[in-house]
């Protein structure tokens, strides 16, 4: 069983991300094993060396006598479980909210004028779990433009250091691939069992001219303290839509 197979790993110690202003005791839920674990379980039929699992699926890399590495994704459902009791942690739920399934998306303002997505993913190798995280991205959208912040949240194992981080924007493009509307980096910190949480800045997105459908997506590189780099698979808002003339603001 998946269960059987998870390994506590410690973390090394470096510079670490600023704890988060009037951040208390961890919440200790950890949902993202129980609602990924067909993903877990692939990753263990296949002894995959090197594996992240997100509701999209399975990010397996191996690396040859060389070191070269060779990355496969195949696509994995998430399952859904029972909800923990609400528990109290910080002033907005980022913690506990969608523990429970894959990747959610929600509005959070009658408006429609700002929404969040958050995703779950689960890291391991071959001898089984090694720890977890979350992306919780949040839209504010303003006028013709998104807003994003986004929020790392560590849930279980070594501390974790994030390299080559950004939001990506995409127009949606009808039968061919999605354009490019802006990149923007970010700098995030570690995170660990200590200092659990990091908030990112404000990116302010490009002027959005087309009367189009619009997401962001997030990217980024990850280190578990003792274990190689990791790339974790995009994580994609929810569509925002810039209808009309460039003088009417996008809405969810």
């Amino acid at each position: 069983m998946v269960a059987g197979l998870l390994a506590v790993v410690l973390g090394v110690t470096a510079l670490e991300a600023p704890a988060v202003a009037g951040q208390r005791v961890k919440n200790t839920y950890d949902g993202a094993q129980k609602v990924l674990a067909p993903c877990i379980a692939l990753a263990m039929q296949q002894e995959s060396p090197e594996w992240v699992c997100t509701s999209a699926g399975l990010t397996s890399t191996r690396r040859d006598a060389h070191g070269t590495p060779t990355t496969t994704f195949t696509p994995v459902a998430a399952t859904t479980v029972p909800a923990p009791d609400p528990v109290s942690v910080l002033a907005d739920d980022y913690d506990t909210w969608c523990e429970s399934s894959g990747t959610c998306h929600r509005i959070i303002d009658a408006q429609r004028y700002i929404g969040e997505t958050k995703g779950n993913a689960t890291y391991g190798d071959s001898g089984g779990v090694i720890g977890s995280f979350d992306v919780i991205i949040r839209n504010s959208l303003q006028g013709r433009r998104g807003r994003w912040t986004v929020s790392l949240i560590w849930d279980y194992g070594p501390s974790l250091t994030f390299s080559d981080s950004w939001i990506n924007c995409y127009e949606v493009i009808d039968n061919w691939p999605d354009a490019d509307c802006g990149d923007h980096a970010l700098y995030p910190g570690r995170i660990s069992g200590t200092n659990w949480r990091w908030n990112s800045p404000t990116l302010y997105g490009n002027f959005l001219v087309n009367p189009k459908p619009y997401y962001a997506a997030f990217n980024t590189d990850f280190t578990p303290g003792g274990y190689s780099v990791r790339a974790l698979p995009a994580l994609e808002t929810a569509r925002f839509k810039c209808y009309g003339s460039t003088a009417d603001p996008c809405k969810f």
